[in-house]
């Protein structure tokens, strides 16, 4: 899974894919808002294929209470 921003509008995409064996992940993609081109190029400094998912969604994720709290202020 590799998670990419368009270089001209910002906006983010979650994509398929892997890093190859020289630990470079390839990635084509057309950004829904704006319609520009994409093609990326990453050095991969972990790979997560073999840790727990719940532990990277948490850190991408908002809490329901947090999101509670933000709405009272």
């Amino acid at each position: 899974m590799l998670i990419v921003a368009c270089q001209i509008c910002g906006e983010t995409k979650v994509l398929a894919g892997t890093p190859d064996s020289d630990g470079i992940a390839r990635a084509m993609w057309i950004c829904p808002r704006c319609g520009t081109g994409q093609i990326l190029q990453l050095q991969v400094s972990a790979d997560a294929r073999k840790s727990d998912l719940r532990k990277i969604i948490h850190g991408l994720s908002f809490s329901k209470v947090a999101a509670i709290h933000e709405n009272q202020a």
